[in-house]
């Protein structure tokens, strides 16, 4: 490769800025104990092809699955997003797969719930609690940022979803810099990129074991172990933020074994994570 064409590649990149040790200390400072495990659910999913989900790909079709985690506490659970009900899925349009049952329970987790966090505002992370009979409710515990306020009145993902003023103060509005610890051994990395309101999720668990929950930053592990962004022309991010926090993220996987990394939409790794007993696919209530 050239100094030309290096000097681009880094010019399409903003180094994520996040130091792992100070994540890791601050996963401590909330009282409590730390959270026993983490169970995942799929509500529903869509078929895009191979050329879609990452640059340079082919046309094979890959399965996204549209997913809400449960991490479980000795007396409580927390959930990370909220998945989202079958007409928001269907607003989407086309016939993809939807999972009726798996929702009905992922309803229940949350209204079981001690707290609810919302990653950022799409509809696939929001839609279970905005469009929730129980809405006041499941809002007076659920925790989103100034950024997800914003973007659910301003720029809602679905417009069935746009919010006003009375209905975000409702929620837990939270404004930090760059780390947030919302219960013992959680901690939100702030990740615009994806979206303007994105964030990660570190958690670590009693038994030593640190999960990092990646979002969308990539739609599949793929994304991340060749440091290739998406390539679907309806999603606009912030490539450069992106590509830093690939970039990164590969870095975590080479270098931190401790350390499993949660993707959002990918199927296979949900499968692999589930059979290996790293993450539970039954939620709790």
């Amino acid at each position: 490769m050239s100094i030309a064409a290096a000097a681009a590649k880094q010019m399409r990149e903003v180094p994520f800025d996040v130091d792992l040790s100070v994540v890791r200390k601050l996963a401590g400072v909330l009282p409590g104990p730390k959270p026993l495990s983490v169970n995942g659910v799929r509500v529903a999913a869509s078929v895009r092809p191979h050329k879609v989900v990452i640059e340079g790909g082919g046309d094979t079709p890959i399965t996204m699955p549209r997913v809400a985690f449960q991490i479980v506490y000795p007396d409580c659970t927390v959930m990370i997003d909220s998945g989202l009900d079958k007409g928001t899925h269907e607003s989407f349009g086309g016939e993809e797969p939807y999972f009726p049952d798996e929702f009905a329970k992922l309803q229940r987790a949350l209204d079981a719930a001690r707290l609810i966090v919302l990653t950022h505002h799409h509809a696939d992370h929001v839609a279970g609690v905005v469009t929730a009979p129980n809405f006041a409710e499941l809002a007076a515990k659920t925790v989103i940022t100034m950024d997800t306020a914003d973007c659910m009145m301003n720029t809602p993902h679905r417009s069935h979803l746009k919010l006003n003023q009375d209905a975000i103060d409702q929620f837990i509005v939270v404004d930090y810099p760059k780390y947030h610890p919302v219960a013992p051994g959680v901690v939100l990395i702030r990740s615009p990129g994806h979206s303007t309101d994105s964030q990660m999720v570190y958690i670590a668990l009693q038994s030593g074991r640190e999960i990092l929950h990646s979002v969308d930053s990539a739609w599949v592990l793929e994304n991340i172990l060749q440091v290739k962004g998406k390539a679907a022309p309806w999603v606009k991010e912030d490539v450069p933020a992106v590509m830093g926090q690939l970039r990164w993220l590969n870095g975590l996987h080479q270098n931190e074994k401790n350390v499993t990394i949660l993707v959002t939409h990918d199927d296979a790794l949900f499968n692999t994570l589930t059979q290996g007993g790293v993450l539970g696919r039954e939620l709790v209530f």
